[in-house]
């Protein structure tokens, strides 16, 4: 069988910017149809090359050339017009307009002056049928579920005429179902000729889906590999320059008394009737489906929502429903599932990222003591092995997996009792991955009560002690992690199954 054809060559790309080298002579090509996964750590320059690839940036050295013709792109829309369109991680649906639209959005189909309906709509049908979804296209995009979003996203690529579709973490937000019908859109796409750059933390889709796969560290190549010739723990290796012998960095740690006790708390609507503890020193994981009311509970446990009936008490003491300021006070601290949202301050520094919640106790007469702030920014900085030059750089300019040790590091300081993490890894490294595992190890065994939230099973599975699940906000079960508990156990717990084993997690 004659080898495919090579639809994007880049050779010695270079990439600069004022006191970093971004990308140091990036060798990168894709064949027309194959999906090539490109891997490393969080700011190994992934990003900076897709900004390369898609007009965004200008490269600074080496030739980028489609269908063997050197390309020089002022302009995304100048890509996008040859072939190659994105679909980011950070959604860019307008809510308040319809699928059509959001489809067709900058490319609207137009009959003299006006735009033709009747061919937005049935163009819009003819997308909406190859994603293999059943909405119509009048459907209002905010009304839709993130991952609908972000099908819609995949197909405004495919209005496009697109050749190349980067695709940049597509199922950080998906269901296992919707990410399921992704992978299919994917390999339906690569049997129409059309290539795909994936880009995802997840190196099980990553084994999956490629055809090749390479990796880049400190803006360089390491190795561009056949799937069949090269092994996740050799991939990882790769990207972290070390082998990683064990990911999920678990110790034993001392369980004592309760310290985080939740009975029949209810939010009508949303959760109901939902029951459970967490013990000094135990790590409690709470795993389900997109949408089964993971994030509400510890919302509402936080006091960001109020509930309608039962109670939250921490160390023995009642909370008030809907008082975050109580909770912080009573000693619960909460890292959110978006934490560039709701966890930082992307345009402030690390060091007032870190010391916002405890600014009230930095402060004399109401004048923040500089020196005792920066002291303990600078503490937390080293002691969790942030990756910044000083406190003074801004968050924004952080890495994912920095970013997130940020928002811990915020809550650290407040000495808490229990810590509430939300999708901890989401979105970082395997390397970052490994070290907020361990972070979250030894906190435990310091004797703090953590909740961990996630849609990995793996995740769940390889760091707490016993994992809550939860179907359309009813709590199934509470399973003891231990090495004869299977996978298809808690997957059938978080779809709505009962096994029986309340007992053995209390």
């Amino acid at each position: 069988m004659p080898e495919p054809k090579t639809l994007i060559t880049c050779e010695g790309i270079k990439k600069y910017f004022p006191g970093v080298k971004a990308l140091d002579g990036v060798s990168f090509d894709v064949r027309v149809g194959e999906c090539h996964s490109l891997c490393g750590e969080n700011g190994a320059g992934k990003s900076t090359l897709i900004k390369v690839l898609t007009g965004a940036h200008a490269r600074d050295g080496g030739d980028y050339q489609i269908d063997g013709k050197t390309v020089n792109f002022k302009s995304t829309q100048e890509a996008i017009a040859m072939g190659v369109s994105c679909v980011y991680q950070e959604l860019s649906i307008a809510p308040q307009l319809d699928v059509a639209h959001n489809l067709f959005i900058g490319n609207l189909p137009m009959k003299g002056h006006l735009v033709d309906h009747k061919t937005l709509y049935a163009e819009t049908e003819r997308i909406l049928k190859e994603l293999d979804m059943p909405i119509s296209g009048k459907t209002i995009a905010g009304d839709l579920s993130v991952g609908q979003q972000q099908m819609i996203e995949i197909g405004r690529a495919l209005t496009r005429d697109a050749r190349l579709i980067i695709m940049d973490e597509p199922t950080s937000s998906l269901s296992e179902a919707e990410t399921e019908t992704l992978f299919k859109i994917i390999k339906k796409l690569q049997g129409q000729d059309i290539a795909i750059v994936y880009i995802s933390h997840k190196l099980d889709e990553v084994m999956y889906l490629s055809d090749r796969i390479t990796v880049i560290r400190d803006g360089q190549n390491i190795i561009t590999a056949n799937k069949e010739d090269i092994t996740q723990d050799q991939l990882i290796a790769h990207m972290i320059g070390r082998p990683l012998k064990n990911l999920y960095l678990k110790e034993p740690a001392e369980i004592s008394e309760v310290m985080l006790d939740v009975r029949n708390l209810t939010r009508k609507g949303v959760f109901e009737d939902i029951t459970f503890s967490v013990r000094k020193g135990e790590v409690v994981g709470f795993f389900g489906l997109v949408g089964a009311g993971r994030s509400e509970i510890m919302r509402a446990i936080f006091g960001v929502d109020k509930y309608t009936s039962g109670e939250v008490r921490v160390d023995g003491k009642k909370l008030k429903s809907g008082d975050p300021s109580k909770a912080i006070s009573a000693g619960i601290g909460f890292c959110t599932e978006d934490r560039k949202k709701e966890g930082l301050a992307l345009k402030l520094s690390i060091l007032l990222n870190m010391t916002l919640v405890r600014l009230p106790l930095l402060a004399k007469l109401g004048v923040i003591k500089r020196a005792s702030q920066k002291t303990s920014a600078d503490k937390y900085m080293e002691s969790i092995s942030i990756k910044a030059p000083t406190v003074a750089q801004l968050v924004g300019n952080l890495s994912g997996g920095n970013q997130q040790k940020v928002v811990v590091a915020k809550w650290l300081m407040m000495n808490p009792k229990v810590l509430i993490v939300d999708e901890p890894t989401r979105g970082i490294d395997v390397g970052s991955k490994s070290e907020i595992y361990g972070l979250l190890s030894d906190l435990a065994k310091e004797g703090m009560a953590i909740v961990v939230v996630s849609s990995e099973i793996e995740e769940i599975m390889g760091v707490c002690d016993s994992v809550v699940t939860i179907f359309e906000g009813k709590k199934t079960a509470q399973l003891k992690i231990t090495p004869e508990l299977t996978r298809e156990e808690v997957l059938a717990c978080a779809l709505g199954a009962s096994t029986g084993k309340e007992a053995d997690a209390q």
